[in-house]
């Protein structure tokens, strides 16, 4: 069988062999990682789409969830998710619409919105998380445990970098 990713493999060994000296693992690399995350959001997608979920919805199910009291200020949710305020808006209502997560006055700025959770919210990460954990299982299970700290390590460390390279603070202190 043949990897989805051979095409654009054979390009790039075309291409830096009309170009000595470019950085080829480096190429390669990173269309890899973006390769393989786009067909691990695919299958997320896939596998969340009987709960009328997606990926992005999920997450921010999840990151409300694990906030205290299960309420999050917007601008925090898009940090946390590294999203755009337009597009955490967007989501919000979403999530507004389907009844997972109201929009209520800051418990500490009353000029400020919390999202958090409704109960069936609440339900429905309950019901979709052993669902989520299969998935995970099974879609990391290409790796061992200690493949699976080393990849993890490896990805912190590059993350690192990008850190350094491109700083960013919060948007939201302040």
């Amino acid at each position: 069988m043949t990897s989805s990713f051979e095409p654009f493999e054979e390009r790039i060994n075309r291409f830096t062999g009309l170009h000595p000296g470019s950085p080829r693992n480096e190429i390669v690399l990173n269309r890899l990682f973006f390769h393989v995350f786009k067909l691990a959001q695919e299958r997320q997608n896939q596998n969340l789409s009987s709960f009328g979920l997606n990926g992005t919805t999920w997450l921010a199910l999840i990151m409300i969830h694990a906030t205290e009291e299960n309420a999050i200020h917007p601008c925090d949710l898009s940090y946390a998710m590294t999203s755009s305020r337009t597009n955490i808006t967007r989501l919000a209502d979403e999530l507004v619409e389907k009844g997972w997560v109201s929009r209520n006055a800051s418990s500490e700025d009353r000029r400020r919105i919390e999202l958090s959770l409704t109960e069936a919210g609440k339900n429905l990460v309950e019901t979709v998380l052993p669902h989520q954990w299969q998935h995970y299982r099974e879609v990391w299970s290409a790796l061992d445990a200690e493949e699976i700290e080393t990849f993890g390590r490896l990805l912190r460390k590059l993350l690192g970098r990008l850190d350094e390279i491109t700083p960013e603070g919060d948007p939201c202190a302040g």
